[in-house]
């Protein structure tokens, strides 16, 4: 038999409803609140307040709504209040009843501007510890790596912004000192700057990160503007991850563009083996006269080329050091190599000699290829694919807000949840891992000998054959 149609009249009042009851054992909001203690916050901003006045909201119900504003991946402030009424789970999340009043959106706002950042770096370390005393963070190996986000500005209303050269013009931005005086800029963020990644110009900041290689754990997270060059950034995410995790770097994994001398002389200082490759020039000598091939003569100050003939010293760089020496071209017209081994049309063979090319030659001796191929492939899922995983979950690629104090903030926020998350994956309620984990990191870890095993075998395998075509018939 057909139903009546189904009518609904509003009650004047609900009797045995409850939110606990309503809210599954198996939410992760559940989960988050028993493993994360929000009332921390209390005593850190305790001082910020006055005696007297208007109470504030609390300052951890705050702190859960701005937890929620990244966990659920909400466009902003005001929409995330304006949801809030309707999400029971939410209103459980954040100690509110049924007909309890929600506050405005501008109480956010008004919090973030008088915590400042302190806040919520406090709020990334007491998920990082977590996570470390979960034994999810050996710490060692640490990949390094940054991320482009947009402004909340347009890119096409960026005008020149006069500037005096001082102290906050550093060697940390793109292009020459003189260039910083008309820096182009918008009047609604001026801390955001115009930056190039992969040919894309993005007027924003940039995210950069150190992820442990563990269980890919971000350890450090460093904004700055977009035209801040990624080599510059190396040494402050080493440190950042040492201090903050308490063990010592033994590898930094990055790529070409963290490649650089002063990066391989600050890693040669402090003990860390580098897996970071770096630009490369290609020669238009034929293979048998690179620079290779030249032998430096320390006593005489001078190349000798494999034909015998010598290369004086001709210039020196004042900037960068890099010493020029080169051969008289009617000498090298008499060679037999000449058109081999020279490309100039106006001058002879000439070799660049750097004093700090030595840095280069220690970097790329550290690993062996397999083992730079195996720390580089890790890196694409471990480091790229943290900024992947925040950019599809929690609206990592766009910014909320605009200033660079707010930049700090969110990015902190995101790489705490993403954190958050892995804790809750790998990590055991008693601060131990799960069994499940612990048998997989097994099997990895016998896999990966296995793998180094086939490659010592192959690598013999090949000196056999290296040495038998060798052989004289």
């Amino acid at each position: 038999m057909l139903g009546k149609p189904k009518t609904t009249e509003p009650k004047l009042f609900y009797h045995g409803v409850s939110l606990e009851r309503r809210m599954p054992q198996e939410h992760p909001l559940r989960k988050i609140k028993q493993l994360i203690d929000f009332n921390f916050i209390r005593s850190q901003v305790a001082d910020l307040y006055g005696t007297n006045g208007h109470q504030s909201v609390d300052p951890s119900v705050m702190l859960k709504l701005m937890f929620l504003l990244f966990h659920e991946n909400i466009k902003s402030e005001r929409a995330l209040m304006r949801q809030l009424p309707l999400r029971l789970d939410w209103l459980w999340f954040c100690d509110y009843d049924l007909d309890e009043a929600t506050p405005d959106h501008s109480v956010l706002s008004k919090a973030r501007n008088r915590w400042g950042t302190e806040v919520f770096e406090s709020f990334f370390m007491n998920i990082l510890e977590q996570c470390i005393n979960a034994g999810l963070v050996d710490g060692e190996t640490l990949y390094i790596d940054s991320s482009t986000i947009d402004g909340n500005v347009d890119i096409d209303k960026v005008r020149p912004q006069l500037r005096q050269l001082s102290e906050q013009l550093t060697d940390k931005l793109d292009g020459d000192p003189q260039e910083e005086l008309a820096k182009r800029v918008s009047p609604a963020d001026t801390d955001a700057r115009i930056g190039r990644k992969y040919g894309k110009s993005t007027l924003g900041y940039k995210d950069h990160r150190g992820v442990d290689d563990k269980h890919g754990i971000i350890t450090a997270t460093i904004t700055t503007p977009a035209n801040v060059n990624d080599d510059k950034v190396l040494t402050d995410v080493i440190t950042s991850h040492q201090f903050k995790s308490g063990t010592k770097a033994k590898k930094a994994v990055a790529d070409k563009g963290y490649g650089t001398i002063a990066n391989y002389k600050y890693l040669q200082e402090n003990k860390i083996t580098p897996c970071i490759p770096h630009q490369r020039r290609k020669s238009s000598q034929d293979e048998g006269f690179t620079s290779d091939t030249f032998i430096y003569d320390n006593t005489n100050d001078c190349y000798r080329c494999p034909a015998g003939e010598t290369l004086k010293c001709f210039s020196i760089n004042s900037i960068t050091g890099s010493v020029q020496y080169r051969a008289n071209r009617k000498t090298c017209k008499k060679c037999a190599y000449f058109d081999k081994c020279v490309s100039s049309k106006k001058t002879g063979r000439s070799i660049h000699r750097n004093p700090d090319m030595k840095f280069y030659r220690w970097a790329d001796g550290c690993l062996t290829k397999y083992q730079r191929y195996r720390l580089m492939s890790r890196r694409k899922y471990k480091a790229e694919g943290s900024f992947a995983d925040g950019a599809n979950n929690y609206g990592f690629k766009r910014a909320r807000w605009r200033g660079l104090d707010k930049m700090k903030i969110q990015n902190l926020m995101i790489a705490a949840i993403q954190n958050l998350g892995k804790l809750l994956r790998y990590g055991g309620t008693d601060g131990k891992l799960t069994a499940p984990v612990m048998s997989m990191m097994f099997l990895g870890r016998r896999i990966t000998m296995a793998l180094c095993q086939l490659a010592d075998i192959w690598a013999t395998y090949e000196r056999i054959l290296n040495y038998q075509r060798a052989k004289p018939v």
